[in-house]
Order: C-alpha cells, then structure tokens, then sequence
C-alpha cells in the first residue's frame, strides 16, 4: 500500500510538471528563405569563440579551419594560431610557423596566446603564464577548486602587458607578464552555484564580463554590476546585447545602463546573432529579429533540431550540420 502510495505521488508531481510547462507562441510568423550551406560534419563540442566538428575542423570568428589535428577541441584562434586541446592535459598550438603538441598535468579548458606567450587555464581551476618556445612555466597560481561549471568558459584576454584570466569560481585574475604576479582579482560571482566566467571581451578601453547570474563592465576605472539570468550575450558596436531566462532579449550600453529591451513570453534562446539586425535563435524553431533600435520584431519559422549544439559567431548561426549568413 505505501509502495502504491508512493507511486501514484511521483506519477502526480511528473503528470503536474509535464502539463504546467510552457512554451514560446508567437502570434505571427514568416517563412524564412535565407539559404543554408552545409558543414562537413556535426558539431561534437562549444566553447564561447567556437567549436569542435565531428571530423575535428573548427569553427572560429574566421569561418572554418580544416584539417587539423584529431582527438582534439577547439580553444581558441589568436594571432593566425589555432589552440586546441585533448582528454590527455595537451594542447595543440598552430600556425604558419609553429606545430606544436605541449602537455601538461591537468586538462586546459580556456587559453589564449601573445607573441610567444601561452595564457591557459586547467580543469583544477589553475592558471598558468608558459614560454612557447623556451616550453617553460613562467607563472602558475592554484585558485579555489570548483566542481560544478557552465559549458561555456571564457578565454584568457591580454591587454598589453596584463593577462585577464576568467575563473571557474567567478573571479577575473589579472597578472603582469612582466612582474610574473598576480596584480588585482575581480570579484565577479563569488557566491553563486555555477559561477564561472563564460564571457570577456572589451569595447575599447572598457571591460565586459558575465556569468550566468551577473554581467559586470569595467569603464573609466569605474565597476558596473547588473545581476541578471544571463542565457546568451554578444557585443557590437559598443552595445552588449542580453538573452535571459525568462525571454527577455536586452540591450546595455557598456555602463550597463538599459537601452531597450524586448520580451518573448516563455522563449528560451539558444543563441544571438548579429548583422543589420539581432537575430535570436528560439528552441520552438523560431528565428526572431529584432532591428537595433528595438522598435520592430518579426518571428520566422526556422526548423532546427534544439537538442543539437548550436553557437552563434557574428551574423553565423551554425547548427547541427548547417549554417547561416544572416544581414
């Protein structure tokens, strides 16, 4: 009897949580009848600046990199360089001149490069300086270890003689390459569950920053914080575009003040693009766009499959095996 009893709860709270779940319903949509171009294979992996295709080609910023080196992810493309790393704590470095494969103790999960500096983080929440082409540790700094993370996880940003390092408990490590010394930490989402930095970038002399609970701009020596449920973020033009949870789709200046915004009952954005205008990829497949100044939105019915990894580079969406050029 109380196994029945049992039973019969867990169907009631399954049964109330499958008919309480809802979904975006546009009211007016348009067929889409932009072209879209074939990949050569599926995506297997994402980070913030790419992925991984399954016959390990990369997509970057600079379109598609083919013929590389298998078994290995894509980090990030820096100074006509490719940074890639495996399963085994190595990491691919390639360009015209260098074909390298370094390995260290732990998996490295962010890097970026400058000259023949190497900026990486590990799995263990680590951050390491290191000399290509000496193949020696400059610097190296354990931080507080963190067990649960977001997918997405920023690169390393250098800025002249600093190393911006994105953490996996919500801070940004500043370290002089000169000195070889951490020189400031920002606090960005210390006390969140999932904290990790998945976005850096800067417009200009300014910092832009996000975790999945707060986006954080630093302008003119002066913080900004905004605490918000960050499901996507892009920058153009010096304006930081903001999908969140609950199907807003926003737009900051970099003092994260609002501009405008827009709300789409119950959408759930997997990604952002932008061209001429902001381009919001919805899981019901529907494509949404938005012109700049937010006064006019249209809802095209795109067919994609949501449980496939999809990333969105500029005014690219790629998608399964596909991609599209939008304007």
């Amino acid at each position: 009897m109380i196994k029945f009893i049992y039973i019969s709860l867990f169907t009631l709270i399954l049964f109330t949580g499958c008919s309480t779940r809802q979904y975006y319903e546009p009211e007016d949509t348009s067929n889409f009848d932009i072209k879209t171009n074939d990949l050569s294979s599926n995506i297997i992996d994402l980070n913030t600046d790419g992925a991984t295709l399954e016959n390990f080609e990369y997509i970057s910023k600079e379109g598609i990199l083919k013929n590389l080196k298998p078994n290995f992810k894509f980090l990030n493309f820096q100074e006509d360089t490719i940074l890639a790393a495996d399963d085994n704590a190595s990491i691919y470095i390639k360009n015209d001149t260098i074909d390298k494969t370094l390995s260290f103790d732990k998996n490295i999960i962010s890097a970026s490069k400058s000259s023949n500096v190497l900026a990486f983080s590990s799995n263990d929440n680590s951050i390491t300086l290191y000399d290509i082409e000496k193949e020696q540790t400059l610097f190296k700094e354990y931080l507080k270890y963190s067990s649960i993370n977001n997918i997405k996880i920023a690169n390393p940003l250098f800025l002249n003689s600093l190393v911006l390092y994105p953490t996996l408990d919500g801070k940004i490590v500043i370290v002089d390459t000169k000195t070889k010394a951490i020189v400031k930490t920002l606090n960005i989402d210390p006390n969140s569950d999932i904290n990790n930095i998945i976005f850096l970038e800067k417009i200009d002399d300014s910092l832009v920053a996000a975790t999945t609970s707060k986006i954080f701009s630093f302008v003119n020596g002066a913080p900004n914080i905004k605490e918000i449920d960050v499901q996507n973020i892009i920058l153009k033009d010096q304006f930081i575009y903001v999908a969140t949870l609950d199907g807003q789709i926003i737009k900051y200046n970099k003092e994260l003040q609002e501009i405008a915004s827009k709300k789409f009952k119950f959408a759930k954005i997997h990604a952002l693009a932008i061209g001429e205008y902001l381009y919001a990829l919805e899981s019901q497949e529907y494509l949404i766009r938005i012109d700049k100044e937010f006064k006019n939105a249209k809802v095209y019915d795109f067919t994609f499959d949501n449980e496939e990894k999809t990333i969105a580079i500029d005014n690219k969406i790629y998608f399964e095996d596909k991609y599209i050029i939008l304007k």
